[in-house]
């Protein structure tokens, strides 16, 4: 299954649009928007770029960002898109996720550590026994490479680095810390960072017998 991986748009929708023009003769299968879909905005200002990607005629599905909202989370969740403590399959491979951040800052969208690692089991727990999935987040695994931030603190989640240990899912998909771009291993499984798409970056993963992902730039 080919995928095109999207973070952090922060409502940019000029930019996504450079992104799906530069994937539109890819034959991709999913669009997967992590989070940060909008720049503390509405429902509303989320649904006019989920349509966009819906456009393609290629199945969506996102979860939010700290920069979306609770409210933007239970849109994503009544137009039936959202992967936040959902199972979806499609054919051999199951996806879930988790939205928000751990605690950081006021005003933001997060959840304790506790609250995140059960989305993840109740999402987990819906994919019965697939032989390959994929975990769709906004916030990365905690210390790696991907979420380490300029001022070199991790701001990734403990609570997604354990289920990746305890469970080893083949991809992880990811956005939140800009410069922690790139992808980095955890024992089998393939953790992407995205990059933020407000300035163009996404990525492509195929899924399969093995997984294979190319950072890109539109």
């Amino acid at each position: 299954m080919k995928l095109l991986c999207i973070t952090d748009l922060h409502n940019n929708r000029t930019a996504l649009e450079r992104i799906l023009a530069a994937t539109a003769d890819l034959a991709v299968e999913m669009i997967l928007l992590g989070g940060d879909i909008t720049n503390f905005g509405s429902p509303d200002d989320a649904e006019v770029l989920l349509r966009d990607a819906q456009a393609t005629g290629v199945t969506v599905l996102a979860v939010a960002g700290n920069c979306d909202s609770a409210a933007i989370d239970r849109r994503l969740a009544e137009l039936g898109v959202s992967l936040a403590g959902r199972g979806v399959i499609h054919g051999e491979i199951g996806l879930h996720g988790i939205s928000a951040i751990p605690p950081w800052r006021s005003g933001m969208y997060q959840f304790t550590e506790e609250e995140l690692a059960e989305v993840l089991s109740t999402g987990y727990a819906q994919l019965g026994e697939m032989e390959h999935h994929i975990v769709l987040s906004h916030v990365p695994p905690r210390d790696g490479r991907l979420d380490r931030t300029r001022m070199f603190f991790h701001a990734g989640s403990t609570a997604l680095r354990d289920f990746v240990n305890a469970t080893r899912p083949a991809l992880v998909v990811c956005g939140h810390v800009h410069e922690g771009r790139g992808m980095e291993q955890i024992s089998s499984t393939t953790v992407v960072n995205c990059g933020p798409a407000t300035n163009g970056y996404y990525a492509v993963a195929e899924v399969g017998d093995g997984v294979n992902v190319e950072l890109r730039r539109a």
